[in-house]
């Protein structure tokens, strides 16, 4: 298998997925369009009795900013901020040494 020889230089944007549970109406646009699968309905509920989306447990480093949920969002719930970058050695954990690097 072919691997990258330059993981610990590669970078790629992290996410940070902000949410206004009081603007949501419980679409689910957000859920759906996400390629990552970062988001998943609340327990909770807001004041109007709708569930608003959160980050999946163990998925705090899948947002890559793509701003899909975002721009999906038909009552503007949703803010992404793309806050910092991860290498993909890191994300991935693997060592510069366990690839030859």
């Amino acid at each position: 298998m072919r691997r990258l020889v330059n993981l610990h230089k590669m970078k790629r944007p992290i996410g940070k997925i902000i949410v206004n549970p009081d603007l949501c109406k419980d679409c689910k646009f957000c859920i759906e369009f996400c390629p990552n699968g970062v988001l998943e309905e609340s327990k909770d509920v807001n004041f109007k009795g709708y569930h608003y989306p959160v980050i999946k447990p163990g998925k705090e480093l899948d947002c890559v900013a793509c701003r899909m949920c975002e721009k999906v969002c038909p009552d503007f719930a949703i803010t992404v901020v793309s806050e910092e970058y991860i290498t993909y050695d890191k994300y991935y954990g693997v060592s510069r040494h366990a690839h030859g690097g």
